[in-house]
């Protein structure tokens, strides 16, 4: 069994991927998906009635929301796994058509790179959760239930989402290997045009070098126009991997920037007045804040290398030369829509732009939501002074 056939298994057990199979497979399939996702929310909506965390009403709604968002999350995962099972399997079968189009070493080559980087994000993703996991259970002082009610609340969705997440850069990365491709070709392109034994343009021999390269400009349009119809071709099949997963998204970045707020002041609270007792709650908190802060920053870089590699082709094809009018319709064309595909960032349901440098504008959101709640938690200090101060008057 390779990489992507064990992360698919985990998957499917964890009931966020279609079954596979149809008939009663695909019945027992739905069936386990749906009640996981029963007892996950379950457990959710109980740890949101039984709070009774001392925090103000801004505070106590923020920290919560990270429980709906949770739960909206694994439905929309779920709701994917049982009914819309298709829409993406279309997409991979494309993906892997025009792998098949490539030479063998190419295609052996691809592939390889596709195992070592799925084994790679899931060995890291199930290292971070497994240790959120053992901080969970000392958290909880080893007690059996509520450790395992804890990490069905937190880790499990948690989990969930992070291999929901993998669902998404997985294609994204045979993308960006068949991207890469291309700039090889284009760079091989590039080498093939230049003059040999270091002719220049002043060299009385270039003129003879220049009409070889003008007999080859029609297998280079063709060359050209290939490699343009393949971009064409990777953009349609990352349009369609976003209006599967723009939703998902959307949710993971509000449902992580909501988390972010909170655990970041609460940190500030912990630093304020440190208490030893509370240290591995703190190991607990900063463990969360990685896994939020490090959610929505995989979002936004998946897709910044896809940008990077069509910047890249967008230079090569630009260092050229144009030794025809056929070719120079060619580049153009390929530059064109290049050109076209840059000027029109990726975002998230047409509401988030998916590029690191939306990075910036998390940050300053956080920021402004961070000192709101300190400016709440101060208020709150000085209105409790007043009536200590109160309290001690004598009325007379």
């Amino acid at each position: 069994m390779n990489t992507s056939n064990l992360l698919l298994t985990i998957n499917r057990v964890l009931g966020i991927s279609p079954s596979g199979k149809g008939g009663i497979h695909q019945w027992i399939h739905s069936l386990w998906c749906l009640l996981l996702l029963i007892y996950i929310w379950t457990n959710s909506i109980r740890r949101c009635v039984e709070f009774k965390g001392e925090m103000a009403t801004i505070e106590k709604i923020l920290y919560l929301l990270e429980f709906p968002g949770n739960m909206s999350v694994i439905g929309y995962l779920t709701f994917h796994a049982i009914v819309s099972r298709s829409s993406l399997q279309e997409v991979e079968v494309e993906i892997h058509r025009l792998i098949k189009r490539l030479d063998d070493k190419t295609v052996q080559l691809i592939y390889k790179k596709q195992d070592q980087r799925t084994l790679y994000l899931m060995v890291t993703f199930i290292i971070f959760h497994g240790l959120c996991a053992v901080v969970d259970i000392i958290t909880c002082k080893f007690e059996f239930w509520t450790t395992w009610t804890s990490n069905s609340i937190y880790n499990l969705p948690g989990v969930m989402m992070s291999l929901g997440l993998l669902q998404y850069a997985l294609p994204l990365n045979f993308l960006w290997l068949l991207f890469d491709e291309t700039r090889k070709g284009l760079q091989e392109l590039k080498w093939q045009q230049r003059p040999p034994g270091g002719i220049t343009k002043l060299d009385a021999r270039y003129e003879s070098a220049f009409a070889v390269l003008v007999d080859a400009g029609g297998g280079y349009s063709v060359l050209l126009e290939e490699m343009r119809s393949t971009c064409n071709h990777l953009d349609l099949l990352h349009g369609k991997l976003l209006s599967r997963f723009g939703i998902f998204l959307l949710l993971n970045l509000a449902n992580s920037l909501a988390s972010l707020c909170v655990e970041v002041y609460l940190v500030f609270n912990f630093f304020e007045n440190p208490q030893l007792e509370e240290s591995v709650l703190l190991i607990y908190r900063l463990l969360w804040l990685l896994m939020h802060g490090g959610r929505i920053w995989f979002i936004m870089a998946v897709n910044a290398h896809i940008l990077e590699k069509k910047c890249q082709l967008f230079r090569l094809i630009n260092e050229l030369e144009v030794c025809s009018f056929h070719l120079e319709r060619t580049i153009n064309r390929f530059l064109l829509q290049l050109q076209t595909s840059l000027a029109q960032p990726l975002e998230a349901c047409g509401i988030v732009p998916l590029d690191t440098l939306a990075l910036g504008g998390f940050f300053g959101v956080l920021m402004a939501i961070v000192i709101f709640l300190i400016q709440i938690g101060l208020g709150n200090k000085s209105l409790m002074g007043v009536a200590l101060n109160k309290s001690n008057w004598l009325y007379i």
